[in-house]
């Protein structure tokens, strides 16, 4: 079990550090003219939607933001993680 949860952690660890570097990189490297495809992004969600019931509010929504860099990124994550073996 201790494992199973070293293994989750390490998984969510790796997809957050993905995230956020593709992020930095692909917004530094936007500005660069050979470049510039790293910091190409795609935006796709939900709009918020509010569905009022008079006693409360309730909002509904979700907006996606990836760019080249982190889908990049995120598929090396998953190969890393792949290839990592946890020891008891």
């Amino acid at each position: 079990m201790k494992r199973n949860l070293i293994k989750t952690l390490l998984l969510a660890v790796l997809l957050l550090l993905a995230i956020v570097l593709g992020k930095a990189l692909g917004s530094v490297c936007s500005g660069v003219n050979y470049l510039a495809w790293l910091g190409m992004s795609a935006n796709f969600g939900l709009d918020p939607t509010t569905l009022d019931l008079a006693v409360f509010n309730v909002t509904f929504g979700a907006k996606i933001s990836l760019n080249v860099a982190q889908a990049i990124l995120l598929l090396i994550a998953i190969l890393c993680y792949i290839k990592i073996r946890v020891k008891d």
